[in-house]
């Protein structure tokens, strides 16, 4: 098995997931085969073409279209460093990656029960609903924001606009900051990064890197639990004898949970952790 951090990280770095195929190979390496297969053409002509040797702002070279089917790679550097590259038309057009495609061949490893990819607003989609036992059916958002402003733009966004927990996925953690993860775990939101969890094995399927999908839901620190409550609370309009008669103990052992008195480790706790990720039943609203 083995890691794809060149195949994240470009994805990361590219706007709108589109450069010409010579860019997706030289940004993606060894890992281009991945994702050559889902790249799209579109009606575009791309401005660059990558350098062998790049030094400075006169790379990489410029794609020229001499408007008779032809095109080429020009060196930008007033003393032609790079050889001129003579490119075929579908070379020379910009390329995006069918993301909905790419996703879904992964759902797999990154436990997300997928559905058609609809996008949310720039560089944010609805990928699914998570099958983790730690986030079981809370919506998963993917971000491909190419910039740390947009990345968290996107984040305080789908916060704002979401009144329960839910799973951000990103290529990489390149963009997240200490106040977006303190934000994320106030709301029992979950992080992932493609870069940590998806890999590839022996036979060139993607496969996790961690069990993902029977990952322990991290204790709720206890300063927090009963902000976490009241916000459980609201989010289902019930009770808090409906939250521990659904975690299944009683109403003194709820109240130890929220104090800090119950180990975390015991099964009380798991249970109260693990009903206050998912929706509560409509039969336990009280």
């Amino acid at each position: 098995m083995r890691t794809l951090t060149r195949l994240w990280r470009a994805l990361d770095s590219l706007p709108g997931l589109c450069d010409v195929p010579a860019y997706w190979e030289h940004l993606c390496g060894e890992d281009y085969p991945l994702v050559r297969p889902y790249l799209r053409p579109t009606a575009d002509v791309g401005a660059r073409y990558p350098c062998p040797s790049p030094r400075n702002s006169e790379c990489p070279r410029r794609i020229v279209d001499y408007e008779d089917g032809t095109f080429a790679g020009i060196c930008r550097h007033s003393e032609r460093l790079c050889s001129t590259v003579e490119i075929t038309p579908k070379e020379a057009l910009i390329h995006q990656l069918d993301i909905e495609g790419f996703i879904g061949c992964m759902a797999g490893p990154l436990c997300i029960r997928a559905q058609k990819l609809r996008q949310r607003s720039r560089g944010v989609w609805e990928a699914g609903l998570s099958t983790s036992r730690a986030t079981r059916n809370q919506p998963v958002f993917l971000l491909v924001a190419a910039t740390a402003n947009n990345f968290a733009s996107g984040i305080r966004q789908l916060l704002f606009d979401s009144s329960g927990a839910f799973v951000a996925l990103a290529p990489t953690s390149g963009y997240l900051t200490v106040d977006l993860q303190q934000i994320l775990c106030r709301r029992q939101c979950q992080f992932v990064s493609l870069e940590e969890r998806v890999g590839l094995d022996d036979q060139g399927n993607f496969v996790a890197l961690e069990a993902a999908g029977s990952d322990e839901i991290p204790p709720t620190p206890v300063e927090q639990r009963p902000g976490v409550v009241e916000q459980y609370k609201r989010d289902n309009n019930c009770t808090a004898k409906a939250i521990h008669e659904a975690a299944n103990v009683k109403g003194t052992d709820f109240y130890k949970w929220m104090r800090g008195e119950l180990p975390d480790t015991s099964g009380k706790s798991k249970r109260i952790e693990e009903i206050l990720h998912l929706p509560l039943p409509k039969n336990l609203w009280k």
